[in-house]
């Protein structure tokens, strides 16, 4: 599966897992049996991948299937089977149990979503660690650009490391509209240690106003009920953050 080279609907030849690879067009399971502008692959080019089932994503993966196995219908299979979380997590001898597969493709999907662990971080020795509002800024600082206003909570565990990214609400920001409770149920889901808020102003204006200063302690003591501190609170804008526990506002 390299470059330009990568052809995932063959109608003819050897598949990577053995040399019955031809697709049953009379079973309608075959991606050459849908429209062209239809099949995954050229869905993918013309509109992105985002526009793809999982089920499509995993048979542009697999690339092919057997006569009596269709890629089409070995990946509708897994998904409806083990879901998209449940995939990540198989084993190559899981992979390369399931009817259709063979050890070739076990291992090429085995390094596909460890490759995806990888990229995104998601092993514990791989958090980010947000030790003051610098670190937290650069987890943020796409709030910036955002039309509407964003409040968005870092959880984090004993070490600082960053257990999730939270976008608490979208609109305007004031306690009647967001309630520490929303704001702590992450926190005690992932059990952590302190979190950090953040929101964006679009106008563009980096100063905190009263309002924000009495949500911030409104928040801030909510999370020492429960024992759970706010570290921070930071104003995001296009030329930067301000942070509230820096200004002694917190």
């Amino acid at each position: 599966m390299s470059g330009d080279t990568f052809e995932a609907w063959p109608d003819t030849g050897s598949g990577p897992d053995g040399p019955e690879i031809r697709f049953d067009r009379k079973g309608g399971d075959s991606p050459l049996d849908l429209p062209r502008a239809l099949r995954p692959r050229e869905k993918l080019f013309a509109r992105g991948p985002d526009v793809l089932s999982h089920g499509e994503l995993l048979a542009l993966v697999l690339g092919s299937g057997t006569r009596a196995h269709p890629v089409t219908r070995i990946a509708r299979r897994l998904v409806n089977r083990y879901g998209l979380g449940g995939l990540a997590g198989l084993s190559a001898e899981a992979w390369s149990s399931q009817s259709g597969l063979g050890p070739v493709s076990a291992a090429r999907m085995c390094a596909v979503f460890e490759l995806g662990r990888r990229a995104y971080g998601r092993d514990d020795d791989d958090r980010p660690n947000i030790s003051g509002p610098r670190q937290a800024y650069r987890q943020l600082a796409q709030l910036g650009r955002a039309k509407k206003e964003h409040l968005v909570g870092l959880y984090l565990d004993a070490q600082n490391g960053l257990l999730c990214k939270e976008t608490i609400s979208i609109g305007s920001l004031n306690t009647t509209r967001t309630h520490p409770r929303e704001i702590l149920f992450p926190a005690v889901v992932h059990l952590a240690l302190g979190f950090i808020l953040a929101h964006n102003h679009p106008s563009g204006c980096l100063e905190p106003s009263a309002e924000d200063v009495e949500f911030t302690r409104s928040v801030r003591q909510a999370g020492e009920l429960m024992g759970i501190e706010l570290y921070d609170h930071l104003i995001i804008a296009r030329g930067g953050y301000t942070s509230l526990r820096e200004r002694g506002l917190l």
